[in-house]
């Protein structure tokens, strides 16, 4: 990840060199995917972004920030920018909150954050958690906004969170990530008494492709006969289906990665499919648990909770679940923020960074109010 500014010239050379060996791979014509990429590379922008980003930018960045970059760029940008960002946090001191090391007997580690202020006696909910970070970055101890966001949920909604410090890519490519989150979760089920966990109220929790990971967690337990052991998702701007394979019936719906395509700040969609290109998402395209958007059983799906990032490439990725899951009443709920771009509250002095995380931590709570406390 580089966050750094680009001017209207750089962006128009700072396109994706995609390859036809990803395509042919997967049996999609070459023809088509590059069909697909001038299309959306002349397509009218109508991304609108929100003052409070725009004044951000201007007082603040003095620039518009992107993510992008080579591997190494990105790996390097990222520990500067959560190093950065580290101090501008409340200490994790000022939450009622410890954390702790588990490691799997496969040897996947998980960092899981335990409310203190609620009697040791009482079997807490657990939300195992997929950090964002593109696949490529990140970690359960290297970034400083997803040790936040689990401090500040683990605090606000009385729940346990075990992040789990998946493989990267493109040492691991996908679907590692998944195959790691989906080993934790039955790793924190089945030692559910050991963390203090309430096997009955159980969910799977992710932001970026960590919230495509928790779908398609959700939906590998559901497909294995597993669907007792997930009462819920939280998935914050998920990404959930490669652009290059969105299928005919929801295409009207997604039209995000057209208007943010260039120039939308941190994510846009030449960079996300940048991302792919270094993840292997781009080989993963036809795997319905990688994009759980392909996946045809979208409606045994236990309650979901989804934040939206209007000015956000994969914004239609949670547009096209939400419509699966009212049009089987699938019982869902949705936070959607005007003109904010992808991540955007990792930014403590964003006015809505704050809101932003009150809203996760209600959407966690509203999740739990549907299940049925257990005595396990």
């Amino acid at each position: 990840m580089e966050l750094r500014g680009l001017s209207p010239e750089e962006y128009e050379i700072n396109t994706y060199k995609k390859g036809s060996n990803d395509v042919v791979n997967f049996g999609l014509s070459l023809y088509y995917a590059c069909l697909l990429m001038a299309y959306l590379q002349n397509a009218t922008q109508t991304m609108y972004i929100s003052e409070e980003w725009l004044a951000f930018e201007r007082d603040v960045l003095g620039r518009r920030p992107l993510i992008s970059g080579t591997v190494d760029e990105v790996r390097t940008a990222y520990a500067q920018t959560s190093e950065t960002l580290a101090a501008l946090y409340p200490p994790p001191s000022s939450y009622n909150v410890v954390d702790h090391k588990e490691t799997t007997e496969s040897g996947i580690a998980i960092r899981v954050y335990t409310p203190t202020a609620i009697p040791t006696e009482v079997k807490l909910p657990v939300g195992v958690f997929a950090h964002g970070g593109g696949n490529v970055n990140g970690g359960a101890w290297a970034s400083s906004f997803e040790d936040r966001m689990c401090r500040y949920v683990a605090h606000h909604a009385g729940v346990i969170i075990a992040q789990v410090d998946f493989r990267l890519a493109p040492e691991h490519p996908m679907p590692s990530q998944l195959n790691d989150t989906f080993a934790a979760y039955r790793w924190c089920y089945e030692n559910a008494g050991r963390l203090r966990g309430d096997t009955s109220r159980f969910f799977a929790f992710g932001s970026s492709l960590g919230g495509g990971v928790a779908v398609g967690v959700a939906l590998r337990l559901i497909d294995e006969n597993l669907g007792h052991m997930v009462k819920g998702v939280v998935a914050l701007c998920p990404s959930l289906v490669h652009p290059e394979f969105v299928p005919s019936e929801y295409e009207p719906l997604f039209k995000a990665y057209k208007e943010t395509w260039t120039g939308a700040p941190l994510q846009d969609g030449q960079s996300m499919l940048l991302f792919f290109s270094h993840n292997g998402g781009t080989k993963q395209c036809m795997n319905p648990y990688a994009f759980p958007l392909l996946h045809r059983g979208l409606s045994r799906l236990p309650p979901v909770y989804q934040a939206i990032c209007e000015a956000d490439p994969v914004r239609d990725d949670s547009t096209i679940l939400k419509h699966v899951l009212d049009k089987h009443n699938v019982s869902n709920k949705v936070d959607s923020y005007p003109g904010m771009p992808h991540y955007f509250w990792l930014f403590p002095q964003l006015a809505s960074s704050e809101p932003f995380h009150h809203n996760v931590a209600e959407g966690v709570k509203w999740v739990i109010s549907t299940m049925a406390e257990g005595s396990s």
